[in-house]
């Protein structure tokens, strides 16, 4: 069995149980590429999941973003508070995500620690749920970017936000971007990264339940 096969039977294996899985993203403060999973902020925490409707289907599908308040440790902490209290209302058996063994779910493990945080409820997501990074399994199908999945035939059919393109992809200047939106256009900050959390769900569904 590959590793892109194996990601999709756990897919499937959440089927009856989707209501309880959440596409996620973060959205963090990188000024420079050079510190990448150092000294970061997160600025907002994105999360997606299908309440009702049938797969592949843009309706039904409820989106939330999270936002930094300040630049401040207990900013953050707050935040991170006020995840584990969404994530309690869901509970999460799933969670997808692009990037997400490599970056969001390390990330905030770290912060958790470092804050010396006990949040059950992210402790469960981080350790406990099933991670399906999508990273993993597009790339096996020689995708090697978000942004050629979105823009790719055999996704045109889903109806995505396509909100990637906002901001740039290149990564030296995408974390001045996105800082910039968090200071000065909260609402086109949330546009980006719910656009990237809703379509990362939609594209699951496609995958696993085509």
């Amino acid at each position: 069995m590959f590793y892109e096969d194996l990601q999709i039977k756990l897919l499937k294996l959440l089927q009856d149980n989707w209501n309880r899985v959440i596409s996620f993203d973060l959205e963090t403060c990188v000024l420079d590429p050079s510190h990448f999973l150092r000294d970061e902020r997160v600025l907002s925490i994105s999360l997606a999941r299908r309440v009702s409707g049938e797969f592949t289907e843009g309706k039904e599908i409820m989106t939330k973003t999270l936002f930094l308040e300040k630049e401040d440790d207990e900013s953050e902490k707050d935040l991170l508070e006020q995840l584990d209290e969404e994530l309690s209302k869901i509970k999460p058996l799933g969670v997808i995500g692009y990037g997400l063994r490599q970056y969001d779910l390390p990330l905030l493990i770290m912060k958790k620690q470092r804050y010396k945080l006990l949040l059950w409820k992210l402790i469960d997501m981080t350790e406990s749920a099933i991670h399906v990074d999508l990273y993993h399994v597009l790339k096996y199908k020689r995708y090697k970017k978000l942004d050629q999945v979105l823009s790719s035939p055999e996704f045109a059919h889903l109806p995505l936000s396509r909100t990637k393109g906002t901001v740039t992809s290149d990564r030296s200047e995408k974390g001045k971007e996105i800082y910039r939106l968090w200071k000065q256009d909260r609402a086109g900050l949330k546009r980006y990264a719910e656009g990237d959390a809703h379509d990362l769900l939609l594209i699951a569904e496609s995958i696993a339940f085509k």
